[in-house]
């Protein structure tokens, strides 16, 4: 699997004589890198002798390609020479310009270390104007409040980007009959993020392997399951928790041996047909693993998921929109039961059966397959849905409600909603979802990464969806 651990690369850039001591305040910055770097977890590639020539920085330049950074740090010690940044600003990764305050505030002009920021970012935005690049500003020593406010939302952004270049999703079975919104052009994604997809794996490969197993490997992982959850044996027979065991290990397996982050899975009708089992548990023990699991082979979805997972360093899932409450301005975020573990409030993850995929006997309801019943934890939630076209990005946080009962499967009402970081009504909602044609998948992650989802599509170019006020009028898509 990746290794999304960035690398840093840190160059300085000073005048041939500025009176302050820039070279002395270039090396302190190295020192409180080399300690940030432990902090942060990233890794430090730096030029100890700072830049001064047009030739510095084409030495520059090719110093951090060969090292394959994946962000360039050029730090104004002072006022630089302007064509350092000509050929440095064309490194393969992306950019900050950074700078210090004057160590004084009157006399004689020490630095003149912001002017050196703004005097490279102009020449990158007018002189360099047709190589169209990017940069991010950054301003203040290493331990300052508004350095690495900046600086954390950078490394989050930029270690999403990352995976994505290193990811390999796999699709197994075809999409979903009548999630046809769901359809993409995997060269699209390919050439957009990086990303490897293949979706030719079949559902009968994977119930070939399920059943290849012996009983003794699944009497071992059924010690496992009943560690996980509890066993709901009044409703999921000894021939359903043998068939969820079997689909789960196959799964696992088949995703590590193919080196795969994500496993898009044609969920149903398919296994049903072939195997007569929904296969929703399985998936959230996948989840769980790390290994990404969206429904219905939503391959947007895998993708947001993998960006989730890289920003916080922890493990998402996949909801529908299923309610929405008006009194408090809330909303039901559910799915049948492909959250992991690590979603359960107190009370824990139960393995019970599904509730519309099998048959009535006598009056009483048959589920056939395992799903992972659990209420949401207590916490702030980020949902971010990305189109087909993988354009545009929809951001909503809200706060899990704990005392307000969901519904059996994977459920928790929401609220103090918010769409990139602006805060709605219910009506509002409904209609910048409408009007925005949102895809009906919703990946979830705790924490609030707004800031960094913004950076994100920034650097790579998204559009993000902000909320369309309501209006009882019909209103057009915005251009």
């Amino acid at each position: 699997m990746q290794n999304t651990k960035l690398v840093v690369g840190l160059t300085g850039a000073v005048h041939p004589n500025m009176p302050g001591d820039d070279k002395g305040v270039y090396r302190q910055i190295i020192k409180d890198m080399e300690k940030l770097k432990n902090d942060l977890n990233f890794d430090l590639r730096t030029i100890p002798k700072p830049l001064e020539t047009e030739t510095d920085g084409r030495n520059a330049r090719e110093f951090f390609d060969d090292n394959k950074v994946d962000f360039t740090m050029i730090f104004n010690a002072s006022l630089p020479f302007g064509r350092v940044i000509l050929p440095l600003a064309r490194v393969n990764s992306y950019i900050g310009l950074w700078s210090v305050p004057e160590p004084t505030r009157s006399g004689v002009l020490q630095l003149n270390s912001f002017c050196g920021l703004n005097m490279l970012g102009s020449i990158i935005g007018n002189y360099l104007k047709e190589h169209v690049i990017n940069f991010k500003w950054f301003y203040g020593y290493p331990d300052t409040e508004l350095f690495l406010e900046r600086f954390k939302v950078s490394l989050k952004a930029m270690r999403a980007i990352k995976s994505l270049k290193q990811a390999r999703i796999g699709g197994i079975g075809d999409l979903a009959n009548g999630f046809e919104n769901l359809q993409i052009d995997e060269r699209i994604l390919e050439k957009r993020f990086g990303t490897y997809i293949q979706l030719r794996h079949t559902v009968e490969d994977i119930v070939t392997r399920a059943n290849g197993y012996d009983e003794s490997r699944i009497s071992k992982e059924l010690g496992k399951i009943e560690k996980e959850g509890e066993w709901v044996k009044s409703n999921v027979s000894k021939e359903s928790m043998n068939k969820f065991i079997r689909i789960s290990l196959a799964l696992y397996d088949f995703a590590k041996e193919n080196d795969y982050d994500a496993l898009c899975i044609s969920c149903w009708t398919k296994f049903q047909e072939v195997y007569n089992i929904a296969v929703c548990g399985a998936m959230s023990r996948l989840n769980q693993a790390g290994i990404v699991a969206p429904c219905e082979r939503d391959v947007p979805a895998a993708v947001n998921m993998l960006i989730f997972n890289a920003m916080n360093r922890n493990i998402s899932t996949l909801k529908d929109l299923v309610a929405l409450d008006e009194e408090d301005t809330s909303i039901n975020l559910w799915h049948c039961g492909v959250a992991p573990k690590c979603w359960a409030n107190e009370k824990g993850l139960r393995w019970d059966a599904h509730f519309n995929i099998g048959e009535y006997i006598n009056d009483e309801w048959r589920g056939e397959g395992v799903i992972a019943d659990l209420a949401f934890k207590e916490g702030r939630l980020t949902v971010c849905t990305m189109d087909n076209s993988f354009n545009n990005l929809f951001i909503m946080t809200g706060d899990v409600m704990v005392n307000k009962k969901g519904y059996s499967g994977g459920s928790g009402w929401v609220n103090n909603l918010e769409i990139n970081g602006k805060k709605i009504s219910i009506r509002e909602l409904i209609n910048t979802i409408s009007v925005n044609r949102v895809n009906h998948h919703y990946p979830v992650a705790f924490g609030d990464l707004t800031d960094e989802l913004n950076e994100f599509a920034n650097w790579i170019g998204l559009n993000i969806l902000d909320p369309v006020p309501y209006k009882p009028y019909l209103q057009n898509r915005p251009l």
